[in-house]
């Protein structure tokens, strides 16, 4: 059991502690957490929610390692509006043998975009 791969299905979402009418679920996956939130349904509240649906099957998603995010996207460390199919894909490259790989990638895109800006 300990070598199964996990999935989607793994998540057991409860209420979010911090955001009314939000869910959220935590996954250990080897060095990684993966945090998965989204509002229960279309946020009506307009900003302020998080950047899910879970009603319509969309949720945002962060990565820890390390006692750091991992940043999903060259402009946010959070993915937001991520189907389960999304996860899935994010999942299996946090488990692949490449992960080491995968993670340097996403911290290069980071690096490349923070240069572009003369932020880095």
């Amino acid at each position: 059991m300990k070598n199964r791969k996990r999935t989607f299905a793994d998540l057991k979402f409860k209420d979010h502690a911090n955001v009314q009418d939000g869910v959220q679920a935590r996954l250990k996956v080897g060095a990684f957490e993966l945090s998965v939130v989204s509002m229960k349904t279309a946020n009506t509240r307009g900003y302020g929610g998080l950047y899910g649906d879970a009603s319509n099957g969309t949720y945002e998603v962060a990565v820890f390692t390390d006692d750091s995010m991992l940043p999903l996207t060259p402009f946010d460390d959070v993915k937001g509006w991520q189907t389960s199919d999304d996860i899935n894909a994010l999942l299996d490259s946090l488990q692949s043998q490449d992960s080491d790989a995968f993670v340097q990638k996403l911290k290069d895109a980071k690096d490349e975009h923070l240069k572009e800006f003369d932020l880095a």
